[in-house]
């Protein structure tokens, strides 16, 4: 495993917790107004997804449970929370007012929701692309051993 792998995913369970933090107060704050739409709870599931689910597998289960990190399921996962935060920080920045009729606070954090989206999307199609090439290489090296003769275990002047 890659040194800067979990100082990364510490930083994807930080911009989850604020994920979390910042649609609760824009939960409460418009619950009468914008009546939150189901972008803003999908924005939360995220954030608990992320922070609950995806982080813990991805951080712990390739060391702590090898069994449960298949080749396969490290970037299915990667791959599946990269897809949610993209179709979510997306989603929500097509239903935000322009920025001139921004200015209120509920508004701003509909605004920082998305800015702290799109970098934990990005932060995990930075670390999706590493996973898709472990998996290239390891396929690669199992390939290549498979197709080296066997050596002998017969020592010279013996006969097998």
């Amino acid at each position: 495993m890659l040194a800067w792998v979990y100082p990364v995913r510490l930083i994807q369970a930080v911009f989850a917790l604020a994920t979390i933090g910042l649609t609760a107060y824009i939960i409460a704050s418009l619950y009468d107004e914008w009546s939150v739409s189901n972008v803003i709870y999908y924005m939360l599931f995220n954030g608990c997804w992320t922070l609950a689910i995806a982080v813990p597998y991805l951080g712990l289960a390739p060391i702590w449970l090898p069994r449960f990190s298949h080749e396969f399921a490290i970037p299915a996962m990667e791959f599946v929370t990269m897809a949610l935060w993209l179709s979510g920080w997306i989603a929500l920045a097509a239903l935000i007012p322009k920025p001139s009729l921004c200015n209120y606070a509920s508004c701003h954090a509909v605004q920082a929701t998305i800015v702290v989206a799109a970098v934990e999307w990005a932060l995990f199609a930075f670390t999706n692309v590493y996973a898709f090439i472990d998996v290239a290489n390891s396929r690669r090296n199992r390939h290549h051993h498979e197709q080296q003769p066997a050596v002998s275990q017969v020592t010279p002047g013996e006969t097998a």
